[in-house]
């Protein structure tokens, strides 16, 4: 009898322990998560000096153990969209064209069939003569019902051994969000195609909202450089060094969270413009030939757009061209 209660009691201790361990894991993981500073414009962006250079961080992560690879999987698993590998045996194909098979789940489909087929096209050709980028490979399109939430993603890329570009829309969101939000993922396979050795989030998707052009403009009734100014005059610019993680862009806990998101989405594209108006794009070609990174004595390195070789100054001194550049061109 006695052996089997210190039987019980070492197995309850160890119970505890494993709580313990995730617990602690757990509030970390909160902790990095919410513990993040609202940095809007700052005063030597819009001042007539301009700044001290300041690269860019390269950024260093321990690799994770098991117990914190499981448990983020857990905590994130219901924000997550749905992987194509899990739909695709489901669908159905609806139409296809010389570029994109579009299919259903359950019948799906928040838009005419003979509007989309009108559409698709347009958008494609728009996109892909923007971008100087192709493909020969068929792109599998899908529709899913909006996520709720305050962070609600609209649409996700796949590039699986064929992309796979998924529109989360129904029968209340505007043609003008779902034909964006196309533009915008046509842009991430194309650049996927053109720019190999990108890796960087916010070029990636500065850039492909740059691609979406018009398309972004008739959505959201102003273009990129527009909104930049209303922010600025509204106060509510993000400061593109301060926020180039993005993380405000895709923080669940914030009700601001798509807000952000346009406002920096729309920043970035403005930016990267300008660099091609006034740099040319073979300089933005070479900014996105990225070193990738690498495991280091048990670290992942992320590098950082070399800005500085590129260009022979920081992002934060690009910044302050660009808005000066935008102030000076108000119309």
């Amino acid at each position: 009898m006695n052996f089997l209660n210190n039987k019980a009691s070492r197995k309850n201790l160890t119970y505890v322990s494993i709580f313990v361990l995730l617990a602690s894991i757990v509030m970390s993981f909160l902790f990095k998560e919410n513990n993040k500073a609202d940095i809007f414009v700052t005063n030597d962006l819009l001042s007539s000096t301009p700044p001290t250079p300041s690269p860019l961080q390269v950024e260093s992560y321990d690799t994770p153990s098991f117990w914190e690879t499981a448990l983020r999987q857990i905590l994130t698993r219901a924000n997550q969209p749905t992987h194509p590998v899990q739909i695709l045996d489901s669908a159905q194909k609806l139409a296809e064209d010389e570029h994109l098979i579009l299919s259903s789940i359950d019948d799906y489909l928040p838009v005419e069939i003979s509007w989309w087929q009108e559409k698709v096209p347009e958008v494609y050709s728009y996109v892909s003569e923007r971008l100087g980028a192709t493909t020969s490979e068929k792109i599998i399109l899908i529709f899913l019902s909006p996520s709720p939430g305050n962070c609600a993603t609209r649409g996700m890329t796949y590039h699986e051994q064929q992309p796979v570009i998924v529109i989360y829309a129904n029968e209340e969101t505007s043609k003008e969000q779902i034909l964006a939000v196309l533009a915008h993922e046509f842009g991430h396979v194309l650049i996927a195609q053109k720019y190999e050795t990108l890796n960087d989030l916010a070029l990636n998707e500065g850039m492909a909202t740059w691609a979406a052009g018009n398309y972004w403009t008739k959505w959201k009734g102003k273009d990129f450089n527009t909104l930049v100014r209303a922010s600025l005059e509204n106060e509510t610019y993000l400061s593109l060094f301060h926020n180039y993680s993005l993380k405000k862009a895709y923080d669940d806990n914030s009700e601001n969270c798509l807000f952000h998101r346009d406002q920096l989405l729309a920043e970035l594209a403005s930016f990267l413009d300008y660099l091609i108006q006034n740099y040319g794009q073979e300089k933005l070609s070479a900014l996105f030939d990225m070193r990738q990174p690498e495991l280091i004595n048990n670290q992942r390195i992320i590098y950082r757009p070399d800005f500085q070789g590129i260009y022979g100054t920081e992002l934060n001194q690009l910044e302050y061209e660009w808005l000066n550049s935008l102030l000076q061109t108000n119309p």
